[in-house]
């Protein structure tokens, strides 16, 4: 049975959208679904998914809190899949069907789609999925308390809350939300990729991470661990790939810690492929993963083995030990740089460690972390969810 599914996410949302979303609509495409995609606001994530076939549009918003989209978002979900252009969508959507399941990405398509679909006269499935945690996203406490007060005032019009870890699920029913609709969907790969680590390596030893540059990554941290491993590997070079609100900030701190020569920041790549190949160890120095990183799987697929803080999600595909090398933050700063520190020179200091550990991180990927795992668990969930409200029995 075709299931008609609308996502819904702020247009400006391409980081991680492009590399988890995209990729799971595509997979729901192939399991069946009729999937379309709605953008909240200009960016670049409407005109990749038109890249991929999927049937999207673009509702005008000014601000991430205008209330002007309230309208035509009433609007767009009461018409169901016609409302997209019509007519036979690329997973068998018909002009008179209605929308099974709605579906949303934060908190610049929460507010407002639940809004909007109160006043529909046969409300869809409620979906959300929740990608972090709210109080570390924003670099405003207040606002970030604000939204936070209006998404557990309007969570109980969800059906289901998809949480992309088991981190992320525990932590939530810890802050009293309703338990019976949280469910963990872990991301997924849609491609391993043709980049190899390791491959025709030369030069100098290399570690590196892909993120964006906020706060909740804690790139001071991994600046220090630099500046430690300096002492013992003096050619050691550090990449950081990614952009954000603290990157003026962090480039200045590497200056100012003497570190000029030895990171390079890259900024934001359309393909991290080749820097993934170039590298020796990945490293994550976050404070909080909400999900298992698409980065932290990047990495892993292509065969490089990750030292990591123990910050939520990615702990549930690094495996201590064998994929490589997880550390607790409950210990002082400098000894929690000090062991990460300890931790990548040994990966450095021995090729066929690293071999082993990162043969043993993309076969775990390969074998528990593909998008299409993760879009038929998603569609597992819609399924059950609909035959709770008598929708499919």
């Amino acid at each position: 049975m075709t299931l008609h599914v609308l996502h819904l996410i702020g247009g400006g949302d391409t980081g991680g959208a492009m590399s988890h979303l995209l990729p799971l609509l595509s997979a729901l495409e192939r399991s069946g679904c009729d999937v379309h995609l709605a953008c909240l606001g200009e960016g670049g994530l409407a005109s990749r998914a038109g890249e991929r076939g999927l049937t999207v549009a673009l509702l005008p918003m000014r601000g991430p809190r205008d209330p002007r989209v309230i309208g035509p978002l009433r609007r767009l979900l009461s018409k169901g899949p016609a409302g997209m252009g019509g007519g036979e969508g690329r997973g068998g959507g018909r002009a008179d069907a209605w929308w099974d399941v709605i579906h949303t990405h934060g908190m610049r398509a929460n507010l407002p789609t639940r809004l909007a679909s109160r006043s529909l006269r046969d409300r869809p499935c409620m979906f959300t999925t929740v990608h972090s945690d709210l109080r570390l996203d924003y670099a405003s406490a207040p606002l970030a308390r604000a939204y936070e007060v209006l998404d557990r005032a309007t969570v109980g019009w969800v059906d289901g809350i998809v949480c992309v870890s088991d981190a992320l699920r525990a932590l939530l029913t810890e802050r009293g939300y309703p338990a019976e609709r949280l469910i963990t969907i872990r991301s997924g790969l849609e491609t391993m990729g043709d980049h190899v680590a390791g491959k025709d390596r030369a030069g100098r030893p290399r570690i590196g991470t892909v993120a964006r540059l906020a706060a909740v990554k804690d790139i001071d941290l991994l600046l220090e661990v630099a500046g430690r491993l300096r002492r013992t590997h003096p050619q050691v070079e550090l990449v950081v790939v990614g952009d954000g609100p603290e990157r003026r900030r962090v480039e200045a701190l590497a200056v100012e810690m003497g570190l000029a020569e030895t990171v390079r920041f890259t900024g934001r790549l359309d393909d991290t492929g080749p820097t993934l190949a170039s590298l020796d160890v990945y490293m994550v120095t976050s404070l909080f993963e909400g999900g298992v990183s698409m980065s932290v799987l990047e990495a892993m697929a292509a065969g490089l083995p990750v030292v990591t803080t123990a910050a939520g999600g990615v702990t549930e595909v690094v495996v201590d030990g064998e994929t490589g090398y997880v550390v607790s933050r409950d210990q002082e700063r400098g000894a929690l740089a000090a062991q990460l520190a300890e931790r990548a020179a040994a990966l450095l200091d021995d090729p066929d460690l690293r071999a082993r550990m990162g043969a043993a991180g993309a076969g775990r990927v390969r074998a528990q972390f593909t998008v299409d795992q993760t879009a038929a668990l998603l569609r597992r969930a819609y399924e059950r969810r609909l035959a709770a409200r008598g929708r499919y029995l």
